[in-house]
């Protein structure tokens, strides 16, 4: 395929019309809970783009960021820019939009909420990043049942000791800028306030009805909390660095303090009773907003 030829079909693949259809799809699974089809979709075209499919608030927040019909525009002045310098392996790149055809064939699969799941989790080994909580069959129960407060500081007391009848320096928070605590059965923020250093913060599908501990996390770039039982979310104005937000699946009717965040880029609203004319105020700013 000639040059031209590539540049046509990226053109017409990178319409707002074709984006739409991706993006109309995704959130279509996303509502489903069908996180199955949505890494799938992010394994296809990983020859492309990196994206951690592990991590389903990540997954489909990156899989967005790639193709919301907001970013047709720039899309499509790149490619005709790269096709004038007669750039074909740079315009190549592009070609990850096309692996994404079959998107409408792909049946969505309904997670039976009847259901009853109730996995357990226990802490991985800490790496140079951050925390991970995992599910492991091997320890099954060990902490099912265990009577505590079920906050941010003990379940990191939890991870490292298997108790949380000790002391923990505050101090030792300052040294991850990860931490992943998904799916930890936690009701508070509470000792979060003390990951000063925390670039990435994933407390999605939890508990948690009070952010104000995030208050002062001023290097927080990326925030993952959708379902989860929040209401407001003024703590997130003080978060000048965050580009990247997950806020689906709460309670939130106010998202007044996100208007302030110059470095905002993507905000995932899905679930939530917004008013409309406070989602146009994000997206005039230039942030792709779901919802």
């Amino acid at each position: 395929m000639n040059i031209k030829d590539v540049f046509e079909q990226l053109n017409e693949a990178y319409s707002d019309k074709n984006l739409n259809e991706i993006s109309a799809k995704l959130i279509l699974h996303y509502k489903a809970k069908d996180f199955v089809s949505i890494r799938q979709f992010a394994n296809k075209i990983s020859k492309y783009v990196n994206i951690d499919a592990e991590k389903d608030a990540k997954c489909f927040s990156s899989l967005m960021m790639l193709y919301h019909p907001d970013k047709g525009e720039s899309y499509r002045i790149q490619i005709r820019q790269l096709y004038e310098q007669n750039d074909l392996e740079h315009l190549k790149g592009f070609e990850h939009v096309l692996l994404m055809s079959d998107i409408e064939n792909v049946v969505i699969q309904v997670v039976d909420e009847d259901v009853e799941y109730h996995p357990e989790y226990v802490w991985e080994e800490e790496n140079a990043d951050g925390f991970q909580y995992t599910n492991d069959d091997e320890y099954e129960g060990e902490f099912a049942d265990a009577d505590y407060e079920r906050s941010f500081y003990n379940l990191i007391k939890m991870r490292e000791y298997g108790k949380i009848d000790i002391e923990l320096p505050t101090y030792y928070f300052e040294d991850f800028e990860e931490y992943e605590m998904n799916d930890a059965g936690m009701d508070s923020l509470d000792g979060v306030e003390y990951c000063i250093h925390a670039k990435i913060l994933d407390v999605s599908n939890n508990s948690v009805e009070d952010i104000s501990d995030l208050w002062h996390l001023q290097h927080l770039e990326e925030l993952y909390l959708s379902d989860n039982q929040i209401g407001i979310i003024d703590a997130l104005a003080s978060l000048t660095a965050l580009k990247i937000v997950d806020l689906s699946g709460n309670q939130i009717d106010d998202i007044s303090p996100l208007f302030g965040l110059e470095n905002l880029e993507y905000v995932n609203l899905i679930g939530n009773p917004i008013l409309p004319d406070q989602v146009k105020i994000l997206e005039r700013k230039g942030c792709v907003v779901c919802c």
